[in-house]
């Protein structure tokens, strides 16, 4: 049975066009990228299929973006992998997660508690890679639109999911109740349709921590920097205040923690060839 996201119902599993531009000396190929992120539904399908364990890893340079050679999985990462699905699913239930062993009311929020190498190996699984950071900041911009949140101005609680405001609570009263089914604020929908690119999870990306290239061509950071596995992400999540909301807003992440909520995934896909 097909999962379906968001006030017109449509496939969880979704994916829209992003076209391809320049702004400020970063290029990105025409891409697709998922138009929620990742939910329970479906990362649970992944967890029941076995995956997501040392038992079964993904290939040596699965999920290589197509423009970006060296940018797939590597063996050196198969040891950050929990040993079975039992101890898996045990990991995932962290503080607020929105995991349950059974199928139940949380098959439409974001999956949180997962790992990056999970988010990584999740994404070859479906079909499709993770997001480079310049990816996910030009989709979240709107390109040459260039905007200061995915929607365009502005940031009040009916465009995004944040600071723990998602039920209604005062700022800052986290709770399970604040994180929300994906797709849940359409008025804050993207330049090309995506939605919760704030609010909601901040997600993971392909690139390690540090200076990406200038100019960046189809880039991504892929030398591990000397001080640990620190990896970017975008966005802010439903935990984080409004500062932290900007549409071409950098965080970083050390794998493969889980101790935070608030991280989640969407993936990117290769457009098929034209014609």
């Amino acid at each position: 049975m097909e999962l379906l996201c968001g006030p017109e119902r449509i496939s969880c599993c979704d994916s829209g066009l992003v076209p391809g531009g320049t702004v400020q000396q970063t290029t990105v190929s025409s891409f697709l990228l998922d138009t929620y992120e990742v939910t329970v539904g479906r990362f649970r399908a992944f967890v029941e299929a076995g995956q997501g364990t040392q038992a079964s890893v993904p290939e040596a340079g699965a999920g290589e973006h197509p423009k970006i050679p060296g940018s797939g999985w590597s063996d050196d990462w198969n040891h950050w992998f929990e040993a079975d699905t039992a101890a898996l699913k045990a990991a995932l239930r962290c503080q607020l997660p929105t995991w349950t062993d059974e199928v139940g009311p949380n098959e439409e929020l974001p999956m949180n508690c997962i790992t990056w190498p999970e988010a990584f190996a999740f994404c070859v699984w479906d079909g499709g890679r993770l997001p480079t950071t310049a990816e996910l900041i030009y989709a979240a911009v709107g390109g040459d639109e260039q905007r200061e949140y995915p929607w365009g101005q502005g940031l009040d609680p009916s465009y995004a999911s944040y600071d723990c405001r998602g039920d209604g609570s005062p700022a800052g009263e986290c709770a399970l109740s604040d994180i929300l089914p994906v797709g849940s604020k359409p008025a804050g929908a993207g330049r090309w349709g995506h939605q919760d690119l704030s609010g909601g999870m901040e997600e993971f990306t392909r690139d390690w921590s540090g200076q990406a290239p200038v100019p960046c061509v189809d880039c991504a950071v892929l030398q591990r920097p000397p001080e640990g596995n620190y990896l970017r992400t975008r966005g802010g999540s439903y935990r984080q205040s409004e500062m932290y909301q900007r549409a071409d807003r950098i965080g970083i992440y050390r794998s493969p923690g889980r101790y935070d909520p608030g991280y989640g995934v969407r993936c990117a896909r290769t457009p098929p060839p034209a014609g």
